[in-house]
């Protein structure tokens, strides 16, 4: 097995919730160390690794970008009978859950459990396609009373996962939770290792934000710190290649999906139109590499980058996706193909496009 898919297995199966990211924060650590990265941690948990050029004497700064946490839940109510009740933390679709296994995390142990459901053997006929809200939702923890739960540490406010391992299936497909977007975060781990700094005419930057499940903005502080001028999104984007979606042309195994508009309006109303500069220069690498990329519009999804745009004058975005089927599910599917595909289109526009693009705006200041 490849060290890229190594990486995705093992931070897939790690646990880090909106907020509680601390072991893929550790892991990012550990792995950029070994290559000679400088790592800062912020105060919120953001961890950015830089490398710089000390010849860069205009402080051309480039940041890609790929959030470290997973959707997830919190524990609202504990029932006398230790029944919990719960609420999401991030976009979790509640079509799945009845019946889904999750881990309680507990503050002295962690315990199994199963999201109820009532047996189909006594649903009354008017509730059998019917999906309860997820006030009406409860927890099995398999225990007789509340106390069981305190003795564990497990009580209002106690975080929660999906309980799902990550497999790779006929060499093909990965499928497994929180690929949104632990992914991503592999994919940078091996392009640190291509990047040809005798080459980099600007200073670069991978960050692993915090909290993009929850609200997308933990990356705001970091962005205020470093003050990119271009940065370069990674995420997932929904494919409609199954039987019940078609509203684009998005598909596995087509490569990875160049973002022309993706919006927001529930609550949040933001989105990303991205520099039509940077853009262009990111199709411009794919076609050199014969690399196939989709173009994505997607409402309904959002990223960081539809802040980032606002923190900084005249900083560049864009966002790049792998399609992924069944999102914010524990069995979110990929094709490797196209992971490899986006790592092959970033090693070249860090070690060519961008280093051409950044001579050509130093030329003309």
């Amino acid at each position: 097995m490849n060290q890229i898919n190594k990486d995705i297995l093992r931070l897939s199966n790690l646990i880090g919730i909106s907020s509680r990211e601390q072991d893929i924060a550790k892991d990012v650590r550990s792995h950029f160390e070994s290559l000679g990265y400088e790592i800062y941690t912020d105060p919120i948990g953001n961890v950015v690794v830089s490398r710089n050029n000390r010849s860069n004497k205009t402080h051309q700064k480039i940041m890609f970008f790929a959030h470290m946490d997973e959707i997830g839940f919190i524990v609202r109510k504990i029932e006398a009978n230790g029944f919990i009740r719960f609420e999401r933390v991030g976009g979790v679709n509640t079509q799945i859950l009845p019946g889904t296994k999750i881990i309680i995390l507990g503050d002295k142990k962690s315990r199994k459990g199963v999201i109820g459901v009532k047996s189909h053997h006594f649903m009354p006929a008017n509730e059998k396609f019917i999906v309860p809200q997820i006030n009406e939702m409860y927890i099995d923890a398999f225990v007789k009373s509340k106390k069981e739960l305190y003795d564990l540490g497990i009580d209002v406010g106690t975080f929660i996962a999906l309980d799902s391992e990550t497999t790779i299936i006929d060499d093909e497909y990965v499928v497994g939770k929180s690929l949104d977007n632990r992914v991503c975060m592999a994919v940078l781990y091996e392009l640190a290792k291509t990047v040809d700094f005798s080459l980099l005419n600007y200073d670069l930057y991978f960050c692993f934000p915090v909290m993009e499940e929850f609200n997308i903005r933990g990356i705001l502080p970091i962005i205020r710190r470093i003050k990119p001028d271009i940065t370069i999104g990674l995420d997932i984007t929904p494919s409609n290649d199954t039987p019940d979606l078609d509203y684009n042309d998005i598909a596995l195994g087509k490569g990875p999906a160049l973002t022309s508009m993706n919006f927001h309006s529930g609550g949040t109303l933001a989105g990303v139109l991205p520099d039509k500069e940077l853009y262009d220069l990111i199709k411009l690498a794919a076609k050199t590499k014969e690399i196939h990329l989709q173009n994505e519009v997607a409402p309904g999804v959002i990223t960081e980058n539809a802040f980032i745009l606002f923190e900084n004058e005249g900083v560049k975005v864009a966002n790049l996706s792998i399609p992924t089927r069944y999102t914010h599910t524990s069995n979110e599917t990929m094709m490797l193909s196209d992971i490899n595909a986006l790592l092959n289109l970033l090693t070249h526009l860090v070690n060519v496009e961008l280093v051409r693009f950044i001579k050509q705006r130093k030329e003309k200041l």
